[in-house]
């Protein structure tokens, strides 16, 4: 597995974990402020390059009239076409 492809699905289980905890909407920032909690600090650039990734195989989407990003009940592993 590729070290992209790891740090999307690092990001996608904290975003399914959010969700699971019952924030419906998230933004780069939440992740990041996870990341940091967790010694894993990523910038908020590299969060929302996944956030695009993530939003390309369907996962999540974003609120175009808020800026906030929501899960979208597709498949709950984006390792669909892990290599």
């Amino acid at each position: 597995m590729s070290i992209d492809r790891k740090r999307t699905e690092i990001l996608f289980d904290l975003i399914c974990e959010l969700t699971a905890s019952g924030q419906a909407e998230f933004r780069p920032g939440d992740l990041c402020a996870l990341l940091r909690a967790r010694n894993q600090p990523m910038g908020a650039w590299m969060v929302r390059r996944e956030f695009s990734k993530l939003e390309e195989e369907g996962l999540i989407a974003a609120d175009p009239a808020s800026g906030a990003w929501h899960r979208t009940g597709q498949a709950a592993n984006p390792d669909s076409d892990a290599a």
